[in-house]
């Protein structure tokens, strides 16, 4: 049987796998290109990632209520890829080790959802794994977005 621990843990793992076949297809040139004007760019795609995460991790260790506001980003907008993937491997860490630092109880444990916080799906008060579930689904997200954004330009993930 699986541990909500560890289910949490895969959740986690999936979007990770896809993030990291991603980064590895980039060149810093890259990060600076969008599909279309008034498109995020690359590194705009990967820095709204990483806030979410980011800001989630704050709200989730302040015990929900208000968002965190005023945090600076994970990463500067100017980070080449090394900085990029670094800031995705230590939010990460950080990440997890949060969820090891909770029982399954505190896992399970309400907790205040900000106004208007859509992963919360328009509750007041949600469990902490959910938050930590639409964290991963979050940065599945973008993974989709950026799988695209690599296949408009001929990448062709099915040959990954």
């Amino acid at each position: 049987m699986h541990t909500l621990h560890g289910l949490l843990k895969a959740r986690f793992n999936v979007p990770r796998r896809y993030l990291n076949a991603i980064l590895s297809r980039l060149s810093e040139a890259d990060l600076a290109w969008s599909p279309a004007e008034g498109m995020r760019t690359v590194a705009g795609q990967l820095l709204e990632t990483a806030n979410k995460e980011k800001e989630c991790l704050a709200w989730l260790k302040q015990g929900g209520g208000d968002w965190p506001d005023g945090s600076p980003d994970a990463f500067d907008k100017t980070a080449d890829l090394k900085e990029i993937k670094a800031a995705f491997e230590s939010l990460r860490a950080e990440t997890l080790a949060y969820i090891d630092s909770l029982s399954e109880a505190e896992l399970e444990e309400p907790i205040s959802s900000p106004e208007g916080w859509w992963e919360a799906m328009g509750l007041t008060r949600c469990p902490r794994s959910e938050v930590l579930r639409n964290i991963a689904a979050h940065e599945w997200y973008h993974a989709g977005q950026l799988i695209t954004y690599l296949w408009l330009r001929g990448d062709n993930p099915y040959v990954w």
